[in-house]
């Protein structure tokens, strides 16, 4: 009797222990959670069991040692520096050495930039062809393309790319490392035969939040007509 009674007991105590244990599912916001999977892993080996899912990481063990483990993803998300969201608008401007060549068109927040070109280059008018909003994570590459409609040459249209290197941000300014643009310009030689011409422009530029800075110019056509990038920044989150 008195063994069937400590069998008890120790029965009741295993489902006891077992009923204390909890599951679950903490998201990694912010790090690579591979490496705070690894460190958890290793800094709480033996106390709790836990296992990466995409993202996240599933947390088993007893309540007191899953709250430990949270703090723990908690000090570890809270000393690795956040990666922001950086946006670069790409200003995709044509300018003519004719007058009216969509005079007008430019919006007036860029006018101070352009002022340069038209008192120093013999521009008389421009038109923003088209507008590229890039994304770039923090300290990461960010690249996209697409078709450009060049006016004044034949056939009309070019094909573009525009891309950044890296992009840091300190405090409001946005360090934009290997920036970007290229078009492929289409020409009809005397023949009829299509050749494709590169231009091509880029820097490293610092670019504050809310101002647009003029990135370089590269002529389009035998009349004179260039293409001009204008870009500005602004930090996401």
């Amino acid at each position: 009797m008195k063994k069937l009674m400590v069998l008890a007991l120790a029965f009741a105590l295993a489902c006891a222990a077992e009923e204390t244990r909890v599951q679950k599912v903490v998201p990694i916001t912010n790090g690579d959670a591979m490496q705070v999977f690894q460190t958890v892993r290793d800094v709480m080996a033996g106390q709790i069991n836990v296992k990466l899912y995409q993202s996240s990481l599933v947390l088993n063990g007893t309540a007191e040692a899953v709250a430990a483990a949270e703090q723990l993803i908690k000090n570890l998300e809270g000393s690795t520096p956040r990666e922001r969201d950086v946006d670069v608008t790409g200003y995709i401007i044509l300018a003519s050495t004719q007058s009216g060549e969509g005079g007008g068109s430019v919006p007036a927040d860029l006018e101070p930039v352009l002022k340069q070109f038209r008192s120093l280059l013999n521009y008389k008018s421009f038109r923003v062809l088209d507008t590229i909003i890039l994304r770039a994570k923090e300290n990461s590459q960010a690249h996209t393309g697409g078709f450009l409609a060049l006016p004044n040459v034949q056939p009309p249209g070019a094909s573009m790319g525009f891309s950044i290197g890296r992009a840091t941000v300190t405090d409001d300014v946005v360090h934009l490392k290997d920036l970007k643009f290229s078009a492929q310009v289409p020409t009809t030689t005397i023949k009829g035969d299509i050749t494709y011409r590169d231009i091509s422009f880029g820097t490293d530029v610092d670019v504050k939040v809310g101002q647009k800075v003029a990135i370089g110019k590269a002529s389009v056509d035998t009349a004179g007509d260039a293409l001009i990038l204008v870009v500005s920044a602004n930090v996401v989150n």
